[in-house]
């Protein structure tokens, strides 16, 4: 998972789901970014470098506790895992929150650091990464509402398999 501490390995090929085991016999299997899902998935993964690269709390800290905190981390039931990456100065951390069921949620809160606004600045939901909605809200204010052990907490429609990530 990109957005979980620690440094990261993409292995050749899967950066778009090639489907093959990977050999030094052969080339990677490009011709499958002629199909819809693997250049949706290319797509995504672009997206997941580019937030990698454009926020300090992917990096800055990845090799610290004090990079990482989990938001919830005992949803079994539901499947679903929210934290937060920190950077040093504490401005433009990002909260991911990940669905790993079939369910979708009209409303899935999710329990916030700071009351401070946040804004969705990815969403594997959205047409280019295989989703089906391109347009959707983009800030979200939290409200004094308690959830996962937080005094503010925002609700998202959260799609089935889907991640979305905010900066706050």
């Amino acid at each position: 998972m990109m957005g979980h501490a620690g440094k990261k390995l993409l292995f050749m090929g899967q950066e778009f789901a090639q489907l093959r085991e990977w050999s030094e016999e052969r080339e990677l299997d490009w011709f499958l970014l002629a199909e819809p899902e693997h250049h949706q998935m290319k797509e995504w993964v672009k997206a997941l470098l580019h937030l990698y690269k454009s926020h300090k709390a992917m990096y800055e800290m990845d090799q610290s506790w004090e990079g990482f905190e989990w938001i919830n981390a005992n949803d079994s039931y539901r499947g679903i895992f929210s934290f937060v990456r920190k950077s040093k100065s504490g401005k433009n951390d990002l909260l991911f929150v990940c669905n790993f069921t079939p369910v979708a949620y009209d409303e899935y809160r999710v329990g916030v650091l700071r009351k401070q606004k946040h804004k969705l600045v990815l969403n594997s939901e959205d047409i280019k990464y295989g989703g089906t909605d391109a347009k959707r809200q983009v800030t979200y204010t939290p409200k004094k509402q308690e959830c996962d052990g937080r005094e503010y907490s925002i609700a998202y429609p959260l799609p089935a398999y889907g991640v979305a990530v905010f900066v706050f």
